[in-house]
């Protein structure tokens, strides 16, 4: 049982309408069509949808209840209701399911790790769970539930076998990490970095910080923040920070500190100066130094939690990761695609053709791009600042997918890329027709772009055709 109706009475404060006050629900669902046996129904008011439409669909696929707002309660006034299920009116639906979540909670003492950051974080969330996992049951952020509707549902799915949680909190405005610390209230915060994401939102990296910096601010003074060391903005507030502070980066003032690394084509190595002043080397199957940075994290988490230097280099080789993030494929046609499709911002963007370089070496380097989104009125210069970028990482080929790309064509012609290496499209279908003109043998194709922008389908065409 996750929770009796009293207690979902109790903590939402709504009131019982039909059913008997005795029942129980065994998790929690805001989408009928995955309503299972037992579960309480959330619905959920959204751009195109309003959940109400489909309480009776919940209800009829197993779902034991189904919350109702009291403006939407009409709907059932004097029809017959299934009998043995569980209607109860809130307020609101949406307040109700993070409530719930909190004071489901608040029933485990288990560590809680909050992971946030421009970028990153998804990546840091898994490395983590993966290492605390060579010795800990691990409940971990899945999929894209890390904003005030997901992090809701992962918390429901606390149970008592879980020994530690690793939770991702996304944010598009002021205010939302701040909502989702409350929620899970962690033991432990990481922040990977402070970026250009969401640059168009909040105006400035400034405010960025601010806002990452929530995490921090809405903490347990007791708690232990790690934090990316070589970042002046999260040296800054891990200064403010009343709890304690770990740092991990390049730099020489950082706790946990990587002294040298290289990347291939399976991944990156390198080796890091512990805390202790003993060395260690680490390898990852992602290239790069962002994921160095990443990496560091979930060693640092290692070494608190006690977990021995083996532990945590098990737990980073094995860790799998979400979808279109540096996905590396060989092509029987012998040219590598990397779909790393599943956002972009400049500072993302850099990270990732600095690691094409680094796989690559002398071979040919294909960047195939999309637009970059929420970046405001910095939109055009962030874009073409992006040509130079291209240049000085030794990209041979540009082909743009996008009105925005032609500021990176620009920058990247005035970088000194030829022109007859340039190629502009506004479809995925033109970009493969260009990549069909080129000689792919023995190249490597970054592919990436914003999410809006489906990058993904640029890979999983290349892979269906040359596979």
């Amino acid at each position: 049982m996750l929770f009796s109706v009293e207690e979902v009475l109790k903590v939402t404060g709504g009131r019982l309408w039909r059913g008997e006050p005795e029942g129980s629900f065994s998790g929690a669902v805001i989408d009928s069509r995955k309503a299972g046996s037992g579960e309480l129904f959330f619905p959920l008011r959204g751009e195109k949808e309003n959940g109400h439409n489909f309480i009776a669909d919940a209800l009829l696929r197993g779902a034991n209840g189904s919350l109702i707002e009291e403006e939407e309660s009409s709907r059932f006034a004097g029809s017959p209701f299934p009998s043995g299920k569980t209607l109860i009116v809130v307020k609101n639906s949406l307040e109700s399911l993070q409530k719930l979540a909190a004071y489901h909670r608040e029933k485990f003492s288990l560590p809680v790790i909050a992971v946030t950051g421009s970028n990153g974080k998804t990546t840091t969330k898994d490395f983590i769970a993966s290492v605390l996992a060579t010795r800990y049951n691990v409940l971990k952020t899945e999929g894209n539930l890390n904003n005030h509707l997901g992090l809701p549902l992962m918390l429901l799915r606390l149970k008592k076998e879980h020994q530690a949680a690793v939770l991702e909190l996304g944010m598009n405005a002021p205010g939302e990490i701040a909502l989702l610390t409350s929620l899970c209230r962690p033991n432990l915060g990481i922040i990977t970095n402070i970026g250009e994401a969401h640059l168009g939102l909040l105006g400035s990296k400034k405010n960025i910080a601010r806002a990452k910096g929530e995490l921090l601010a809405n903490m347990d003074p007791r708690g232990k923040a790690f934090l990316n060391g070589d970042d002046p903005f999260l040296k800054q507030l891990g200064q403010e920070f009343p709890g304690r502070t770990f740092y991990y980066g390049f730099s020489a003032e950082t706790d946990l500190r990587v002294l040298s690394f290289c990347t291939d084509q399976a991944g990156t190595e390198f080796t890091a100066l512990l805390p202790d002043g003993s060395t260690e080397d680490f390898r990852i199957s992602l290239p790069g130094r962002h994921n160095v940075y990443n990496a560091l994290a979930a060693i640092a988490v290692g070494l608190d939690f006690s977990l021995t230097n083996r532990e945590i280099r098990e737990g980073l080789l094995s860790a799998s990761f979400s979808g279109m993030r540096m996905e590396k494929k060989l092509l029987k046609s012998g040219f590598w695609v990397i779909n790393d499709a599943y956002n972009a911002n400049p500072t993302s963007m850099k990270s990732s053709l600095q690691s094409l370089k680094e796989m690559a070496g002398n071979n040919t380097k294909i960047a195939v791009l999309g637009d970059m989104f929420e970046l405001g009125a910095t939109a055009e210069e962030k874009h073409y600042k992006l040509g130079k970028v291209l240049v000085d990482t030794g990209v041979d080929y540009l082909i743009g997918v996008g009105k925005l790309m032609e500021f990176t064509a620009e920058g990247a012609r005035e970088a000194g890329l030829p022109r007859e290496r340039i190629f502009l499209s506004t479809t995925h279908t033109e970009a493969l027709k260009f990549l069909d003109c080129l000689d792919l043998r023995g190249a490597y194709i970054l592919i990436k772009g914003s999410r809006a922008m489906g990058m993904e389908v640029i890979a999983e065409e290349l892979i269906k055709k040359y596979g």
